[in-house]
């Protein structure tokens, strides 16, 4: 080629080359290539993919810092499934453990962000290598300017202060004088929380059992609703004698009440009857040995109960009887409950002679002197007296077959 031409084609290819990117200047993104003197970005680094839920304004070839130290290189970044998935190029000589933690932070108020690397205290053994996936569970992002400047109006603006005051002061005054209280009320919590916290078994089978039954009500709705709707008759019905089942309430509890004031007034009397009655008991009692005997011959006199199957055989009848028809006896059988007043002399006999005096009645006793002896006579010695005779039961007509 010749001079001129050379000359010509040199001041031509500045201009084709201005064209050339004037044309395409819309398309041009720096961030798009890899920048001279980023950090990791050949054969010292290793590349990983970080998912985060939000990036903010975070570009590529942004810096990661940890510790503020640069560690690596933001090289792409994607959206894949409503996700900002980020590409980052880390030092090799910055070993990671498996479980860091990246954040998506802001230089200042007005400055580029960054990637944030923080080692949890909990650090794992397993390193971060080539290729591992971070997911979004380990990500997170710092306050953006917006939120800072939003809060700074807030507090510019008084906006909450008063009513942060206000709670502090009603905080206060319910803690005033309270405090070993209120600390023994934490302390309970914290023993009712460690409670639920053992039982925490029993809780899950009981909400589970819980579940077992409302699946079960469920699956039998139907017949419950046929049930309450067969019920709602009985229950209008006792609706609409409320207010007699109230007034029968009502009445019997009055009734109860003058039953109390009856037993009240009649205390005494009721008393003195049960008194009555001991002695009754008592005779009842003294007759218990007596009265089996008697009522074996009660109904099948003169035979004994036991014997009547007995009683006859073929024409004649076996019978075995002790007959007293003494008058005494009689007496003592048919007129032995009599008062004596009542008594005649001779009750056979002569019922309406009054009873006979004794012998001794109306006779003087002898006149004694002073010093004891009868008329100048010295007193006989008292004869001692007869031990009374044992009398039979009054009253008691078995004592004609001499069972009393």
């Amino acid at each position: 080629m010749s001079t001129p031409n050379l000359r010509r084609l040199r001041r031509i290819a500045p201009a084709v080359i201005v064209a050339a990117l004037i044309s395409s200047g819309c398309a041009i993104q720096p961030n798009d290539n890899t920048l001279p003197g980023q950090v990791a970005v050949g054969d010292d680094g290793y590349s990983v993919e970080v998912h985060f839920d939000q990036i903010e304004n975070l570009v590529p070839n942004s810096t990661v810092l940890k510790d503020n130290v640069v560690i690596g290189t933001v090289a792409k970044i994607e959206v894949q499934d409503w996700e900002a998935v980020v590409e980052m190029r880390l030092l090799e000589d910055v070993p990671l453990p498996a479980n860091v933690v990246f954040a998506v932070g802001q230089k200042t108020l007005l400055g580029a962000q960054y990637v944030d690397v923080s080692v949890p205290e909990a650090a794992t053994s397993a390193r971060l290598g080539d290729g591992d996936v971070i997911g979004a569970d380990q990500t997170g992002t710092y306050p953006a300017t917006e939120q800072v400047l939003g809060a700074v109006a807030l507090l510019l603006n008084n906006g909450g202060l008063s009513q942060i005051s206000t709670i502090t002061g009603e905080l206060s005054t319910a803690l005033h004088d309270r405090v070993p209280d209120t600390k023994g009320l934490i302390r309970r919590a914290n023993d009712l929380l460690a409670v639920l916290d053992a039982n925490r078994g029993e809780i899950v089978s009981a909400l589970e059992s819980l579940d077992s039954l409302s699946a079960g009500l469920r699956g039998d709705r139907s017949a419950i609703a046929t049930a309450i709707d067969r019920i709602s008759p009985g229950l209008q019905a006792l609706e609409e004698e409320r207010a007699r089942l109230v007034k029968a309430v009502t009445t019997t509890g009055r009734t109860g009440d003058r039953a109390v004031r009856v037993v009240q007034a009649s205390e005494t009397a009721l008393l003195a009857n049960l008194d009555s009655l001991g002695p009754i008991l008592a005779n009842l009692g003294e007759a218990s040995e007596t009265l089996p005997e008697a009522l074996k011959l009660g109904l099948t006199i003169p035979f004994p109960v036991m014997t009547t199957s007995n009683a006859v055989k073929g024409d004649y009848a076996n019978l075995f009887a002790t007959l007293d028809l003494r008058t005494g006896s009689l007496v003592d059988s048919w007129l032995g409950g009599v008062p004596p007043a009542l008594q005649a002399g001779d009750p056979v006999q002569d019922p309406l002679t009054p009873p006979a005096a004794d012998a001794t009645d109306g006779q003087a006793e002898a006149p004694t002197d002073p010093a004891g002896d009868q008329a100048g006579v010295p007193a006989p010695a008292p004869a001692p007296a007869p031990a009374p005779a044992p009398q039979p039961k009054p009253g008691c007509l078995l004592h004609l077959l001499g069972l009393c």
